[in-house]
């Protein structure tokens, strides 16, 4: 077997895993901003807000995969929350771009985001990352199996089938004309939650301006949201936000913000059973986060 290549398959867990031994040494700790490098080398034009910045230490070169990071306004000092819906809805929008750029060559494209310290967080220039990748990463494929079999079944999507069962409920935190999302009773973290689009679509790609403009939106306003948790003891609440799409057309775009806080002062760590074997314990009740979260964007927006 080889283990020299970048993906390092698991014989046990029959799922890939990534080598990238050269990223121990990127840039934490520096002053100086990658990002607004590229204003000051004017490699972006001055009315440029939104751009593609390449991945320094990369962990995948094609073709087994490619890494760049998306970066979400040229001012240094802002934060995700604090951009406005047009900002965001800019950056959805070159989501979309990416995403139809990668998908040509890549089964997988990961469109994520990390927020905070604490969970690694290094460069704070508003950013994003996007790797695309050669294989099914272990969620996209356990979700994807799912979806399969409930089809081949005869159930239909599963996450239409989850959408309408949360729709209303006290499991749903907030909704607009194209999106809705949920806390579902299955998160892994007290404040995770679920977004889904209305209409089925595999993946961002095929998804229309006035779709985005809505999920900007919601993005914006759960965020903000967890901010105002607990008259804003939590702020700013670190998190993990992913896009999960897929080419397959049975696959129903989502996406799951991780909220790492789980009450003032105090994270969620995936330890013990959690990293372990891979068994999580929520010490929360989702229909209560729920609550808390619908009551803290309805005071933000206040």
């Amino acid at each position: 077997m080889d283990y020299s290549t970048p993906l390092v398959w698991n014989p046990i867990l029959r799922q890939h895993l990534i080598n990238a031994a050269h990223r121990m040494n990127r840039r934490e700790g520096t002053n100086e901003c990658p990002f607004c490098a590229d204003i000051t080398k004017g490699l972006v034009g001055p009315e440029t807000q939104v751009w593609i910045h390449p991945n320094d230490f990369p962990p995948l070169k094609p073709p087994v995969g490619e890494a760049v990071v998306v970066i979400y306004n040229r001012d240094h000092n802002r934060t995700f929350t604090q951009l406005s819906v047009d900002e965001v809805f800019e950056v959805t929008r070159l989501w979309r771009d990416l995403y139809q750029d990668m998908a040509s060559r890549y089964p997988a494209v990961m469109i994520f985001e990390n927020s905070g310290t604490s969970i690694g967080q290094t460069q704070f220039h508003p950013h994003g990352q996007a790797y695309a990748v050669s294989v099914l990463p272990p969620t996209l494929e356990q979700e994807l199996e799912t979806v399969v079999l409930d089809a081949e079944a005869g159930k239909g999507c599963p996450f239409c089938r989850v959408r309408e069962e949360l729709s209303d409920g006290n499991y749903q935190v907030t909704a607009n004309e194209t999106w809705q999302a949920f806390l579902p009773p299955y998160v892994r973290y007290p404040y995770e939650t679920h977004l889904y689009p209305r209409r089925h679509v595999a993946n961002i790609g095929l998804m229309d301006d006035a779709e985005l403009r809505d999920l900007s939106a919601m993005l914006l306003e759960v965020i903000q949201g967890y901010n105002a948790l607990n008259d804003g003891a939590m702020a700013p609440m670190p998190y993990l936000l992913g896009l999960h799409q897929l080419a397959d057309e049975r696959f129903h775009f989502h996406v799951e913000i991780l909220a790492i806080g789980r009450a003032p002062g105090k994270l969620k760590f995936a330890a013990s059973s959690e990293s372990l074997w891979g068994l999580w314990s929520n010490d929360s009740d989702p229909i209560q986060k729920a609550q808390e979260l619908r009551e803290a964007i309805a005071k933000r927006e206040k």
